[in-house]
């Protein structure tokens, strides 16, 4: 027999409106006028203000010798705070005032945090009569030393929620006496609200003689206080007992940047939260978190997880009965989901139809202390009255295609703790990342793996898989020889997935700022191969020697790279096999400019991993589906690459990268000077007997077409797509985006390979649409579902006031094809 457990919340008052400022409220005054917004929409109480940001103004990796400041800043629509690790007292703190959206602050880089004023963050231990601050910690002593700087923790940094760790506070007092401890500075700033804890713990002095003592401290008082010149946040805690080494005490302040034009102290909040077969512990507002979290242990489930096909999905209800329209601050920590390393949270409504509001993916499976664990934040808008939603966090498959995520993963546990970003298709281990911090590694792109993959007929179903470490954005060196690096790189993250994903980053290279630079990823959810795709654009401030890569394929050990191939729009130019015995650095092919028109290609068919792990291995192709440079004043319209060789695999088994590189002749770039270019990044099987999938058009291609440069043509001839609407603005054709401005909009496309995803933006609601194929005249009803309104992906745009509608369309051997959205 099964049951539905069901547990709630009751908020009242809370003295400090905990039900009301805390949960977010934004004052219908900053909310758009009912005349302005369309009937769904204006029950939404959000504000153009509701996202955040989490980066290092001057980056995270750094050369040895650069003597800028790590300064971590955390920039939201509310307000700004930049912490500086060898000066925590002194910081700069302040609201910002502009209306901003979350693309536009991206945009603006660090422009807005310049406008902050000095404040004055106290942290502080009084032992024995004597008071002792906080002024420095772990991670400026780290870098000082030029050991790794790990002393920062990144635990999540999407959309909503920053929430950073600073570790090993330096206490010192006013005479310059050091107090030893064992402590921490947790940071979570929502859009509207900034929670600071310090956790800290008497520790043993470094040894200098033969005893060792353990101090014990006794009627301690320890604050945190974080002053401007219009507020004065303060907390403290007193410790009277015996206060021994490894008891951790704890003191939160909550500084709230919007205030009620009510008495906060009427308003009663009641959350309910609700697991099939799961009786749930019940929803508390977390003074540290600033929010309510609900949270599920180890949930008990009617299917199994793990590393199999994951078509369930796990369904949390949600309840809130409110006396007034606001946003929640919601926080859903589930511990052991049925598959960390590919999973997507979208809201629903109580019926299971998608809302579009915005859920913030993250999470981490490196950290033993809590196991494989998933953080989930939103902002949950309540009605007057109560308001019912369906939390459903998607696995392998959304409806009947494999689902696509791009989550914010956290390293706390592995060795890196800044940002690492993970795509994947299904949830069968991760398919692109990319340290975004190079917290771990010197270079943007990490591991690359394939879709639906084995290792043969007999080979593990369901599995990670593998297709070539490793690549690059820029790569160019400075006058002293060394790589520019990321600098005040900030990320946007547009859409979690589960049909397409977006996210957005914008920043610099080098410590100069030589290099501007804004970047798109995106993933789709598909059956045959893996794809992601960057849209970048390089704006050069100052000059920089040409000398390196624009965008980088390889940098993986033991991979072989028997053949390389490389083609145009019209199909091949050029085949090589390549020889054994190649040295290091050995340019196999020197630059060359791709002729004629584009969709230009290169592949490395056949390639492998030597000596790999039992799991599907496969190779790497990208296809280049646009370019254009701006040099000097001469424009260039064709892509150049290069090959050299990587290192040897066994035995001297060749291994070529791929460069992008600047067009021939070129030797430096200008202020001035631009670079863009449109990439597709694909991940191949090398014969059919390792592809598993459902899509037997794929499979048949490769069954003739074993390890051939052909299957990169096909994708990249292939969904060249042709595409004309009416009824809306065609925004960019692979993938398909449209601007909507009629109710119904028919699109004509030809071509098309795999599961071709198709965004409509503009709508003026999230539900009532459905997508039709014209076939043989007759309008034909997509739908893809298997636990209902379970295919398509809806996100909504704040600043617009409007809904963006995603669906994946399966067109292969469809030369043309014919589909009209409109209403129901």
């Amino acid at each position: 027999m099964k049951f539905n457990y069901k547990v709630c919340v009751v908020v009242v008052g809370c003295g400090v409106g905990v039900g009301y400022l805390l949960g977010g409220f934004i004052p219908r005054d900053e909310v758009k006028s009912p005349e302005e917004t369309t009937e769904e929409a204006k029950t939404l109480p959000f504000s153009n203000k509701d996202y955040s940001f989490g980066y290092w103004q001057n980056g995270y990796r750094k050369h040895k010798g650069d003597t800028s400041k790590d300064i971590l800043c955390l920039e939201t629509g509310y307000f700004g705070l930049t912490l500086d690790m060898a000066q925590l007292d002194k910081i700069k703190f302040g609201r910002i005032k502009d209306e901003l959206d979350y693309a536009g602050a991206l945009a603006a880089n660090g422009s807005r945090m310049s406008e902050l004023k000095n404040a004055v963050l106290s942290i502080e231990l009084e032992k024995d009569g004597k008071v002792y601050r906080a002024v420095s910690c772990r991670a400026a002593k780290e870098r000082a030393e030029g050991s790794r700087f790990l002393g920062t923790r990144l635990w999540e940094s999407a959309r909503y929620v920053q929430n950073f760790e600073i570790q090993g506070l330096e206490f010192k007092s006013a005479d310059g006496e050091t107090l030893v401890t064992d402590s921490a500075l947790r940071v979570i700033a929502w859009p509207n609200s900034l929670s600071l804890t310090v956790k800290v713990a008497p520790a043993v002095a470094p040894k200098t003689g033969p005893e060792v003592k353990h101090p014990v401290w006794e009627n301690t008082k320890m604050s945190i206080r974080l002053k401007d010149s219009n507020n004065n946040w303060y907390a403290e805690k007193h410790v009277a007992e015996k206060w021994t080494v490894g008891t951790h005490k704890k003191v939160t302040v909550n500084c709230n940047l919007v205030s009620s034009k009510k008495d906060d102290t009427k308003v009663t909040t009641k959350i309910s939260v609700a697991m099939k077969l799961n009786k749930l512990p019940p929803v508390v507002y977390d003074k540290e978190f600033n929010g309510y979290v609900a949270r599920v242990n180890r949930p008990k489930r009617d299917w199994k997880g793990g590393y199999n096909e994951n078509r369930n999905y796990d369904d949390i209800d949600i309840t809130i009965d409110s006396h007034e329209e606001k946003t929640i601050p919601f926080l859903l920590e589930m511990f052991n989901p049925a598959s960390i390393t590919g999973l997507c949270p979208i809201l629903c409504d109580e019926n299971g139809v998608p809302t579009g509001i915005p859920v913030q993916l993250s999470k981490n499976w490196h950290y033993r202390e809590m196991g494989a664990y998933l953080r989930a934040y939103a902002l949950l808008p309540t009605i007057k009255g109560q308001k019912k939603y369906k939390l459903r966090i998607i696995y392998g498959f959304y409806g009947k295609v494999p689902s696509a995520s791009h989550a914010q993963l956290s390293l706390v546990g592995y060795g890196g703790n800044g940002r690492w970003d993970q795509l994947s298709i299904g949830a069968w281990g991760e398919t692109y990342c990319m340290d975004m911090d190079m917290s771990c590694v010197d270079v943007a792109v990490t591991d690359v793996r394939m879709l639906m993959a084995r290792n043969g007929l007999e080979g593990r179903k369901w599995s990670w898989t593998d297709a070539g470490w490793g690549g690059d954005w820029l790569g160019l060196k400075d006058t002293n020889g060394k790589k520019h690096l990321f600098n005040g790189i900030k990320t946007a993250y547009l859409s979690h997935g589960p049909c397409l994903t977006e996210a957005k980053y914008d920043g610099y290279y080098g410590t100069q700022r030589e290099v501007d630079f804004s970047t798109t990823v995106r993933t789709l959810r598909t059956d045959d191969h893996a794809r992601t795709f960057t849209t970048m654009k390089y704006v050069f401030d100052k000059s920089v020697k040409a000398d390196g890569w624009i965008f980088k394929m390889g940098r993986t050990r033991d991979y072989v790279t028997p053949k390389i191939a490389y083609g145009n729009g019209a199909g091949l130019i050029k085949e090589h096999q390549v020889p054994n015995g190649l040295k290091i650095g050995a340019k196999f092919i020197p630059k060359t400019t791709l002729t004629g028109a584009g969709p230009w290609w290169v592949t490395f068919p056949g390639a492998y991993t030597e000596g790999g792990k039992d799991w599907g291995t496969g190779y790497r192709a990208m296809v280049i589906r646009s370019f254009k440079a701006n040099i000097g004043g001469k424009e260039y319209t064709n892509p150049t690459i290069a090959f050299p060789a990587f290192q040897s695999a066994g035995e001297g088994k060749p291994n070529l990268d791929f460069l992008m590189t600047a067009p021939e002749g070129v030797t430096d770039f200008n202020p001035g000077d631009t670079i863009e270019f449109n990439v597709e990044w694909i991940t191949l099987p090398r014969v059919a007997a390792d592809y598993y999938g459902p899509n037997e058009t794929f499979r048949k291609h490769v069954a003739e077409n074993p390890s051939s440069w052909k299957t990169t043509y096909r994708e990249a001839i292939g969904n060249n797509l042709k595409v004309s609407v009416n009824g809306g603005t065609l925004l960019n054709n692979y993938p398909i985006i449209i601007q909507t401005d009629k109710q119904e909009v028919t699109v004509d496309i030809d071509g098309g390979v795999g599961f071709v995803p198709i965004r409509f933006e503009g709508l003026k609601q999230a539900k009532g649409y459905a997508l039709y194929q014209v076939i043989d005249g007759k309008e034909v009803k997509l739908d893809q579902s298997v636990h209902g309104n379970d295919f398509w992906q809806t996100d909504y745009d704040v600043k617009t006031n409007r809904f963006k509608m995603t669906f994946n369309l399966l067109l292969d051997g469809l030369k043309a094809s014919k589909w009209i959205l409109k209403s129901t």
